[in-house]
């Protein structure tokens, strides 16, 4: 069929759309109605088969009887010289599928809500008639005017009473597809899956898992939790990716149980998050003036961290570099050396390879690069991409291993680092990587680190430097401290700290107490947030400051910042398993409230570090640990269990490979400066 046929005398075909499985989709025009429809006609390869045939006019029949504004509606089906055929409203817009092609960083959080919830109550239309749809995703809906969505092809739905309690095993698209449905199983709550790949995707700009085979894909969905969408996002609220993580989980159970739950749950947030990022009415409060302490407080000078060894920038060494560069040249190797970076542990010389050089010719001289610069240690590594500016360059790096460490100093890590980062307050100097450059960690970024394995130096204990960090950038007014202590003296350096909620807790019944409590002050925060429509205590404590809202009669802060940073620090988890629903809880929902959870353990084994642990906690640092199991459960990686003294492994939130890295030292004394100065302040 073509242009200019009229389907029984009544719908004229006008253009042609599109084309599916089962057949080809036209713009028409209804003359009896004088209206612009859409007709889907039976591909003509498939009018012979019967169970295909019936399959077509199942999907018109079910499209007929959904009568719901987010739904494709159906106004006849028909048959024209021998081919099936069912008229649609003619839906003007775009499908989500291009909308998200040009919005790679995901869409407006309040957008995302906003067509969620109607997709939602579309479905929950849906299964009320006993229809589950089995392929919802992006390329089936279609986005109208004022974000009005519209769910089409029905094609692969089935009724529930019909199918009973198995289906076609694996019919949808595998890449949002429920793990049960993947097994035949037909339960609305798998287009509730199929809605949370959707959510994950319209917030992110990536869909939860990716695979070159359908199998692939299944397995992820059946076996392995989805990256937390706020790792690669750090402004979705807390409540809207509990939500989508809730719709993943693997068990239908676990999930939202009816779309209505779902779309209430977001219209909920829609009433509390506001669509602006400050509410427009001010209140007549009188601004507050900023607290005295605050004017007063001066942060710990820069000076009390001693500086380590020097030498750890870029350098020059001409002898070394002459030495490598006559070993290539007297083996007729076209290559060139680049200079010579020092790191912690070893120093790093570059090396380029001419266009005709293979990396084995460079490798196969190691021994005498190693003699001819006295190193005997010397070892040649592949590189995967060289710093060579011109595209196509491949290189090598020799290694050369320092007879002794430098050692990495906290100050000179945090001295070092760029004014940018030195303006966010939560930010730790962790250490150096392999070629002597700062390495961080933003916690307002972050949120949450979980770290595991052991030290035998007390002074490059990662939680000691972590606190040391937060201590010099922020002071009582901004930032209260909650430290459990499992290990009775690990954090003993820090007693009297003023920043402190109550002194440092090492008694197993007062760690669960004292977690309890934060519990109840990050659902204080949040009844404050809901009160006045805010999303975060930053605007909170914004809109106090500038008398748009009066202060709440009970906080942690002073009338101008009242609701503080809440940093909690557990030194040894395993001590604290019984509080494993108050941390989970924390991890879940303090991003919104501004509490920061940093967890350590010495035994990261499967009683300690759960699924719900490492779920809502992606930032991970792993310090040696004694075999490979341990490595993959603490980093989903291998190779903390290789780690030598002074080494660990970092993997950020977003970062599919763990980074390693030297860690930073700050000494007893140096802690005790720090803390002296800062309980003068108080």
């Amino acid at each position: 069929m073509g242009e200019e046929v009229t389907l029984v005398g009544r719908y004229r075909l006008d253009e042609r759309l599109g084309h599916g499985a089962m057949g080809v989709v036209w713009k028409a025009f209804d003359l009896r109605l004088n209206r612009h429809v859409a007709v889907k006609i039976l591909a003509d390869h498939l009018s012979g088969e019967p169970q295909k045939v019936e399959r077509f006019l199942t999907e018109a029949k079910i499209g007929a009887a959904l009568e719901h504004p987010g739904i494709t509606m159906v106004f006849d089906v028909d048959e024209h010289d021998g081919h099936a055929f069912f008229v649609m409203e003619l839906l003007t817009g775009q499908d989500l599928a291009a909308v998200l092609s040009h919005a790679r960083n995901g869409l407006p959080i309040e957008r995302v809500v906003r067509i969620a919830e109607r997709l939602a109550r579309a479905l929950a239309a849906a299964h009320a008639k006993n229809v589950v749809h089995r392929d919802v995703k992006p390329a089936n809906i279609m986005l109208l005017r004022h974000d009005r969505p519209k769910i089409c092809d029905f094609g692969v739905a089935r009724f529930r009473q019909d199918a009973g309690s198995k289906a076609t095993s694996g019919i949808g698209t595998a890449a949002y597809m429920a793990p049960e449905q993947f097994d035949g199983h037909l339960d609305s709550r798998a287009d509730l899956y199929s809605l949370g790949c959707v959510m994950y995707e319209m917030l992110t700009g990536d869909k939860p898992f990716y695979g070159s085979s359908a199998q692939q894909l299944m397995y992820q969905h059946a076996m392995i939790e989805p990256i937390a969408p706020s790792s690669t996002r750090s402004d979705i609220p807390s409540v809207v990716e509990d939500l989508v993580l809730q719709l993943l989980a693997k068990k239908p159970d676990n999930r939202p149980q009816t779309g209505t739950e779902v779309a209430e749950r977001l219209r909920a947030m829609q009433r509390v998050e506001p669509s602006v990022e400050e509410p427009p009415a001010p209140i007549f409060v009188k601004p507050f003036a900023p607290a005295k302490t605050k004017e007063l407080y001066r942060r710990p000078p820069i000076q009390l961290l001693k500086s380590g060894a020097a030498g750890h920038r870029r350098i020059t060494d001409e002898n070394t570099v002459k030495a490598i560069a006559k070993v290539l040249h007297q083996s007729g190797v076209d290559a060139k050396v680049t200079g010579l970076t020092r790191g912690p542990a070893c120093s790093r010389c570059e090396i380029h390879l001419g266009p005709t050089t293979q990396p084995g010719e460079v490798i196969a001289l190691r021994s005498r690069i190693a003699t001819a610069v006295g190193n005997p240690e010397a070892r040649v590594i592949l590189m995967a991409r060289s710093s060579s500016p011109l595209p196509g360059v491949q290189a090598v790096a020799i290694e050369l291993p320092h007879p002794k460490a430098d050692t990495v100093s906290a100050g000179d890590v945090l001295r070092e680092l760029p004014s940018t980062d030195s303006d966010r307050p939560l930010i730790a100097g962790l250490g150096r990587d392999r070629d002597g450059h700062p390495v961080a960690l933003d916690l307002m970024r972050s949120l949450h680190l979980l770290i595991g394995g052991s030290i035998k130096d007390p002074a490059t204990d990662p939680v000691r430097v972590i606190i040391t960090s937060v201590l010099m950038r922020m002071s009582v007014e901004e930032v209260r401290m909650l430290l459990i202590d499992g290990q009775v003296d690990a954090l003993s350096p820090f007693t009297g700290l003023p920043h402190l909620v109550e002194p440092i807790v090492t008694k197993l019944q007062a760690a669960a107490k004292a977690l309890a409590w934060a519990v109840a002050e990050m659902e204080r925060r949040y009844d404050d947030l809901s009160a006045v429509g805010y999303r975060t205590v930053d605007q909170y404590n914004k809109g106090v400051f500038t008398g748009r809202i009066p202060a709440p009669l009970r906080s942690l802060g002073d009338a101008s910042l009242p609701h503080p940073r809440v940093l909690i620090v557990v030194n040894e988890l395993a001590e604290v398993r019984s509080s494993a629903a108050e941390i989970d809880q924390l991890a879940r929902l303090g991003k919104a409230a501004g509490v920061h959870i940093v967890l350590r353990t010495t035994r990261p084994d499967e009683r300690t570090l759960t699924q719900q642990v490492k779920r809502y906690i992606p930032g991970r640092l792993g310090l040696p640990v004694r075999s490979p199991e341990a490595s993959l459960r603490l980093l989903d990686h291998t190779g903390a269990e290789t780690l030598g003294l002074g080494e660990a492994l970092l993997r950020r939130s977003g970062e599919d490979l763990p980074r390693l890295l030297h860690l930073a030292r700050v000494s007893d004394e140096e802690v005790a400066a720090v803390v002296g100065h800062c309980r003068r302040q108080e």
